[in-house]
């Protein structure tokens, strides 16, 4: 497998890679930055498999969006959150090491809703178009320190393994 490059090199430059790169190398590259990003033991197959990666960090700190989505069983996403060990939404609501950034990331003071329907409207707001759209029914995991300004998820959607991530920093 092709290790990704120095993504981070503090140039300025954006570095992206999508699943219908024409290059070959840049296929590859973005293939082993999927596979490292969700600690996969090997590449996913690239039937279904969809992501836009971008990098980008210099003067202004580190500015990247990953989103990612490719069929999976339950089973199969268990194992992958589980590797990276992510928690439920209600599960970060009630850990008290993580409540206070999740809520203030998820959750609304002006508009107050359950916490499942500010998940869905999250989630919705923050995927692209290679994403589906999830619903309250969509089974979600975060990692325990998202934040504002660094933050990854999980979702389970029909059958397919959707990620995203964002970090400023």
């Amino acid at each position: 497998m092709t290790q990704p490059e120095n993504l981070h090199p503090y140039d300025g430059q954006e570095r992206t890679f999508h699943h219908h790169d024409e290059d070959p190398s840049r296929r590859a590259r973005g293939l082993a930055v999927v596979t490292t990003v969700l600690g996969l033991p090997e590449p996913p197959s690239l039937s279904g498999l969809r992501y836009d990666l971008n990098f980008c960090s210099g003067g202004m700190g580190v500015f990247d969006w990953l989103r990612i989505a490719f069929p999976r069983t339950s089973a199969e996403v268990h194992v992958i959150v589980a590797r990276l060990g992510l928690m439920t939404p209600e599960s970060a609501v009630a850990d008290e090491a993580s409540r206070e950034q999740f809520e203030w990331l998820v959750l609304d003071d002006d508009e107050p809703r359950p916490l499942h329907v500010a998940v869905a409207a999250f989630l919705d707001e923050h995927r692209a178009e290679l994403l589906p759209r999830p619903d309250e029914r969509a089974r979600v995991w975060f990692s325990p320190d998202s934040g504002v300004n660094s933050w990854s998820v999980v979702y389970e959607h029909d059958g397919e393994l959707c990620f995203i991530s964002f970090d400023q920093g």
